[in-house]
């Protein structure tokens, strides 16, 4: 005859067992789905390899006062559409400048800190430039973002 704890021990092993593969099941089937379905966060960017990247221009650095106090430095480069955009950007450099200053005068220390904010800036700066530069720029790139108080 078997002792309780014997019979104890081998329902607790079963039970083990059983959490175990139902933890690792749950597991699979998380991650089969998460290769299947990606969300709309993480889906995949196929690269085409006929794009390539537009020219950059580099502007000159940035050092602007924050609204509310605090500094920002911004080095800017920008992505034209195609080698024409090149032209039409460099020949209004002075009105582009004179847009990422307004941009960045308006802003608050605590818009521009997180890694959220500067995307953010970035899109909105896009924005602005674009309605100057008839839609010829293709992304904002910060070469260099420091701020401070």
């Amino acid at each position: 005859m078997k002792s309780p704890f014997a019979k104890v021990f081998k329902l607790l092993v079963y039970i083990l067992v059983f959490a175990v593969g139902v933890c690792a099941g749950g597991f699979g089937v998380t991650v089969v789905k998460a290769k299947l379905f990606p969300s709309a966060g993480e889906a995949v960017v196929q690269y085409n390899g006929n794009q390539g990247v537009g020219p950059i221009i580099d502007l000159d650095e940035f050092l602007v006062n924050l609204e509310g106090g605090g500094i920002v430095k911004a080095e800017i480069s920008l992505e034209g559409i195609n080698a024409k955009a090149e032209k039409e950007l460099t020949s209004k450099e002075i009105f582009i400048r004179d847009k990422i200053i307004n941009v960045l005068c308006s802003k608050k220390i605590e818009e521009i800190k997180t890694p959220q904010g500067q995307e953010q800036l970035k899109k909105e700066l896009l924005e602005k430039l674009n309605a100057v530069c008839n839609d010829q720029i293709n992304e904002v790139l910060f070469k260099n973002f420091v701020y401070a108080f």
